[in-house]
């Protein structure tokens, strides 16, 4: 192997998954140091790994699943001994609450860490929502280097009045939290209800409003602006938000086609210009109930079909755009909600910084449960890879 040129060596090792490309990295220090030390071979590698689809119940659950793509068979689901909230996900990074304690977590290298919330204004409303905790929520993660990741949670605050909407921010910075300096002041509109969550996209958080305007702030910097857009004079009821290809994404479906939308000239002029169209050719009529565009990553688009005359089973639909079909991912299990919150999960070896001893004690003294239930989910999501 160490008399391989180095581009063979990495077509090898791409094919690999992450357990075993652990392991590699034990036997061999010529390997190990291509593998780690190497800035290109992780950024790539992750590239090339297909999402899985991971989804909990929107208002909360002890229960999660997940999909591999391309695997029809029964989802992996796995049971918390609390009740579980996916707050955030991003760069491999979940965002939970578990127990009224948050928690970030690396399901990939298996570490975590609690966050305290008592200090924070924001969290303790966020936390009596009863829907839309993740829509004022944003999570971020960006890489400074090979083994720092900056990592920051954002709390949006609407206050609305007849003329106007002030937007106030809390970050959480390390173990506190402050307000943010900036305030951002624009007319009267709501952040959008069909935005389940903010959009994180080239170190920016995205909030879109009812009127089509779209909330960014930057975590780092602090600074916030409106991007003044409007929505696509043909947008339908079946949308979806989301980030791809380092583009913000608008998904716009009929029971024909999915249009798919990118912000172009977003710092200058921003409109919403057509990427893509997508066929929609999945749905069976005489047996549907309702359907819903879940998830777009740039690679895969989710789609989710409730079937009547089946006992409301549910259906996930996968389009691969690389190789342009539809394909089943898999079903429901019958006893989910429809209301839904999904994820693309992709792994990462984006690092969390591990509980110092004093704290660590502290926790595994006191609750055992909050400890048992990341372990759990960290398990489930362990073999995503293979």
């Amino acid at each position: 192997m160490d008399t391989l040129p180095h581009h063979l060596l990495d077509e090898i090792l791409f094919r690999i998954d992450h357990r075993s490309l652990a392991m590699i990295q034990c036997t061999n220090r010529s390997l190990q140091s291509h593998i780690s030390k190497n800035p290109n071979f992780a950024s790539e590698y992750f590239s090339r790994v297909r999402s899985s689809l991971l989804y909990i119940a929107f208002n909360g659950s002890p229960l999660l699943c997940y999909h591999l793509y391309g695997d029809s068979r029964s989802p992996r689901t796995v049971e918390a001994l609390t009740e579980c909230h996916i707050l955030g996900y991003c760069s491999g990074l979940l965002l939970l609450f578990l127990n009224k304690n948050l928690c970030v977590a690396n399901p990939l290298t298996k570490k975590f860490r609690f966050l305290n919330h008592s200090r924070s204004k924001f969290f303790p409303w966020v936390t009596t929502l009863r829907r839309g905790r993740q829509q004022v929520i944003g999570f971020s993660v960006d890489q400074i280097d090979r083994t720092t990741n900056s990592l920051k949670i954002v709390i949006i605050n609407e206050v609305r009045n007849s003329n106007e909407t002030t937007y106030e921010f809390e970050i959480n910075v390390g173990y506190s939290w402050k307000l943010s300096e900036t305030t951002l002041t624009c007319c009267t509109s709501n952040l959008d209800d069909r935005m389940k969550k903010p959009v994180y996209m080239k170190g920016g958080l995205h909030w879109l409003r009812n009127d089509g305007s779209i909330v960014a702030f930057n975590p780092e910097t602090e600074k916030a602006r409106l991007i003044s857009i409007r929505f696509p004079k043909e947008l339908c009821s079946k949308t979806l938000f989301t980030a791809a290809d380092n583009n913000l994404i608008l998904i716009s479906a009929t029971e024909e086609v999915f249009y798919v939308y990118a912000v172009e000239n977003i710092l200058t002029d921003p409109k919403w210009v057509v990427l893509k169209q997508i066929r929609n050719g999945v749905l069976d009529e005489k047996m549907l109930y309702s359907w819903y565009s879940e998830a777009y990553d740039g690679k895969c688009l989710v789609l989710r079909e409730i079937l009547k005359k089946d006992h409301y089973k549910q259906v996930l639909h996968g389009y691969d755009l690389r190789a342009n079909k539809w394909e089943v991912i898999g079903s429901i299990p019958g006893w989910y909600t429809s209301a839904l919150d999904f994820y693309q999960f992709t792994p990462s070896l984006s690092s969390v910084i591990g509980l110092d001893a004093k704290e660590e004690e502290e926790i595994l003294a006191c609750d055992h449960k909050k400890i048992s239930s990341i372990n759990s989910i960290i398990r489930m999501l362990d073999g995503i890879s293979s």
